[in-house]
């Protein structure tokens, strides 16, 4: 993968489950803004996660057996490997605006 300069415009917390907030990326050789992207921690793992739209059937939200809605990706990166360096930036270009964003006591 080429490089690119990865930089987070906003961050919101949003405390949930595995889920410490919504950050808004830019990609400035593409001029590239992606918003929603879902930032996770569990077990001292981190990562992101593209934004993604509910799965509708028949005008309802689909829910999984554990009564969960759930989600249609809207975009995808070509292999894993990119995937997880996009991913790695995104946590970093975070922490860089908001250092603070996964402090278990932040909730907002």
């Amino acid at each position: 993968m080429s490089k690119v300069t990865v930089t987070c415009e906003d961050f919101r917390a949003y405390r949930k489950n595995t889920l410490a907030g919504f950050a808004c990326i830019k990609i400035s050789e593409l001029k590239l803004e992606i918003k929603d992207i879902a930032i996770h921690q569990k077990s001292g793992r981190r990562w992101a996660q593209l934004p993604a739209k509910p799965q509708i059937r028949d005008g309802a939200l689909v829910k999984g057996d554990d009564g969960k809605v759930q989600y249609l990706p809207i975009m995808s990166f070509a292999t894993r490997a990119v995937a997880d360096a996009f991913s790695a930036a995104v946590i970093t270009a975070v922490l860089d605006l908001y250092f603070e964003a996964f402090d278990e006591e932040r909730i907002e």
